[in-house]
């Protein structure tokens, strides 16, 4: 490969997934082209703050604080086909708010762009037929197990998706060239995942079933009732990821844990790899990249009360194949534990299902196709 070639990846700080995944693009294009310049950058970071401030916050708000809202509006706007053409007035609207961002990417020069979320696509959308933008390839790798209709830009030259499942919700959406099913990219120790026994002496942990809990399902508190519901269903051992949430972490680790069970509270780690590789079962909510490592590490899932639109169509795929289950309620949530807990074989079957579906190298399969060979 050329010592000029030059990867750009793209990506929006709306949730983590879409970071997460260009952060998994760029790990994999370090070890495949080890002279490939790569260069990541949030696309928010090029507007203002009050454009960058709504544009998270009216996800995040709504996911947050009004799902049932935000699953309203998630279904409303898939709705009918892709349109050629933004409306004239926000077309005008982009020219102002991402005018740093185009001069930034002109000054690149890139080889390729790969963008993990459809922003980027869509405001260079009217621009790209000019001259001064030939020459670079402009690629959309889709986060999720659903391709919405904001996924649906013609503007990239390529669309990778999760599954031939979305290969042909693109077409009915009007998209039919260039798009290709590769998965959802994951960082590579995903490709590479560690021996059970190793991995729980590693984690200091014994023969009795393991719950990694990533997260919770109603509200801010979700996690600590998570916690305390698998815990009810011991013998048990649960390692909880409070992440960076050190009030989470501090009343995770405040729990009674009954006799027969044990709790490991963990904060933010960069091994969730090395825990996934431990556990029997995931609880957590079923975000794209969270799903992806799941199903490639053969770790089924359970779900407790998805958000509204993409979440609980994650989930939904996730049931169809046999690699998780829904709750939502605590009741509900309780039942499919004990079920769980108890039936190691149903735990096995799951776990084929998702290795059945998992794609740990997906990163690399979209960089082979969009860059020349190493």
């Amino acid at each position: 490969m050329s010592t000029s070639s030059r990867l750009v990846i793209l990506s929006c700080s709306v949730g983590s997934g879409h970071a997460r995944a260009a952060s998994a693009l760029a790990a994999w294009a370090a070890e495949l082209y080890p002279g490939l310049a790569v260069e990541t950058r949030d696309i928010l970071e090029f507007t203002s703050g009050v454009y960058r401030r709504a544009y998270r916050g009216s996800y995040l708000a709504l996911a947050d604080h009004a799902p049932a809202l935000w699953g309203l509006m998630y279904d409303t706007s898939d709705r009918g086909r892709v349109h050629k053409r933004a409306p004239l007035a926000v077309r005008a609207y982009d020219r102002l708010e991402f005018a740093g961002f185009r001069k930034w990417l002109r000054q690149q020069q890139p080889t390729a762009v790969l963008c993990t979320h459809f922003l980027p696509v869509q405001v260079l959308a009217h621009v790209r037929g000019r001259q001064a933008w030939a020459g670079f390839p402009l690629h959309l790798v889709v986060t999720d197990y659903y391709a919405h209709l904001f996924w649906a830009q013609p503007g990239a030259d390529a669309i990778y998706v999760a599954n031939d499942e979305s290969v042909e919700e693109m077409a009915d959406r009007g998209v039919k060239r260039g798009v290709q099913a590769t998965g959802i990219p994951i960082v590579p120790p995903f490709a590479r995942p560690m021996q059970r026994s190793a991995a729980r002496a590693k984690a200091g942990l014994d023969d009795r079933p393991v719950v990694l809990l990533m997260g919770g399902g109603w509200g801010n508190a979700g996690m600590e009732k998570l916690a305390e519901a698998v815990l009810s269903q011991g013998p048990v051992q649960v390692v909880a990821v409070a992440g960076r949430n050190p009030r989470m972490q501090q009343e995770l680790a405040a729990l009674k844990v009954p006799r027969h069970s044990a709790l490991k509270v963990l904060g933010f780690v960069d091994y969730i790899h090395e825990l996934m590789a431990a556990a029997d079962l995931c609880v957590s909510k079923s975000g794209g990249l969270t799903t992806a490592e799941c199903l490639a590490m053969g770790l089924p899932m359970l779900v407790p009360n998805p958000i509204p639109g993409q979440e609980e169509r994650n989930a939904d795929y996730l049931a169809e194949i046999g690699a998780g289950f829904k709750a939502r309620t605590p009741g509900v949530l309780r039942q499919k534990l004990k079920r769980l807990l108890a039936d190691a074989d149903l735990r096995a079957r799951m776990s084929a299902a998702a290795r059945a579906h998992g794609r740990p190298q997906a990163a690399a399969e979209i960089l082979r196709r969009v860059l020349p060979s190493p």
